[in-house]
């Protein structure tokens, strides 16, 4: 009841089904909101209604579906644009611009830290809750687009701290390790449970220099006495800590929708770190090291 009064406050009719939406109302485009499994068929609805759609990754769940998905809406002649936040995220927009006006000079090395908080529903982890799909693909995207440089090998490792998980083969930590085409090697770090708050690092090293992208605390009173120095928490999970970027992304969108802008995150980006995903997971699974094979983006123009 909440979400439907919260609706009716901002003055937006409430409906019960995309079908009874677009019926009613001549639609610029609709945001998804939904799980990855219900996409395909909202994005295939709006291309009949000649309706752009914005999903938050991923567009689908293989890589082979999201490049049909794209190949669809292009055809439909609708825009399918998929989000990666840290692309809009202040910080993370500053540090990938330092790294491409060669602040630090060719990068030899990054480190990248994701630790969840609150730590997800059992049932959702049980059920389809990859690692590597759901928080691996975040920052995939975000240092192949900073380093403007292909993947090619995957070796990726991944744990399981309860016994549940471990009876499912589901991971709830793991680790990954990129090498890259010029020869940078980047390490990812992810953990589904953060008990001191929403744990986002990245760093980026170079022969003249680092650049870095450090957390938020929760408010900024810092307390200093004989105890020791104390400061509150990280930011409590997602909503808080890429508020601005979540906020960019729609305004992006909006010049998509009304100016004609092309958006910034490309079908063949999309379908590019999917298939890294994949080959951290394949990694995982064999405990061995994965190539990944360089992708055609010409079949995407």
């Amino acid at each position: 009841m909440l979400s439907i009064r919260s609706f009716h406050c901002l003055q937006v009719n409430f409906y019960d089904s995309l079908e009874a939406a677009t019926a009613e109302n001549d639609l610029d485009g609709l945001v998804i909101s939904t799980p990855t499994f219900t996409h395909e068929s909202v994005i295939r609805h709006a291309g009949v209604h000649q309706t752009s759609v914005f999903t938050e990754k991923p567009v689908d769940e293989t890589a082979d579906k999201i490049e049909a998905l794209f190949e669809y809406a292009h055809g439909a002649g609708i825009d399918l644009c998929c989000g990666f936040q840290r692309r809009f995220d202040p910080s993370y927009v500053a540090a990938t611009a330092a790294v491409q006006e060669g602040q630090v000079g060719t990068p030899i090395m990054a480190s990248l830290f994701f630790a969840d908080h609150p730590s997800p529903p059992k049932d959702f982890l049980l059920n389809g809750g990859n690692i590597f799909m759901d928080l691996a693909a975040h920052d995939v995207d975000y240092i192949t687009h900073t380093l403007q440089d292909e993947v090619v090998s995957v070796y990726a490792s991944g744990t399981s701290s309860d016994k549940d998980l471990t009876a499912a083969d589901v991971q709830d930590n793991a680790t990954m390790m990129m090498n890259f085409q010029q020869g940078a090697v980047v390490t990812l770090f992810m953990s589904r449970s953060a008990t001191y708050g929403y744990d986002q690092r990245c760093e980026i090293f170079g022969p003249r220099g680092l650049v870095s992208v450090g957390n938020i605390h929760a408010n900024t009173a810092v307390i200093s006495n004989a105890n020791g120095i104390r400061h509150s928490r990280w930011q409590y999970s997602f909503p808080e800590r890429f508020a601005a970027a979540f906020a960019l992304e729609m305004d992006a969108w909006a010049d998509v929708l009304e100016k004609g802008w092309t958006w910034p995150v490309t079908a063949a980006q999309c379908v590019r770190v999917q298939r890294i995903v994949d080959a951290a997971r394949l990694s995982a699974a064999q405990g061995s090291v994965v190539t990944v094979e360089a992708y055609n983006e010409s079949r995407l123009d």
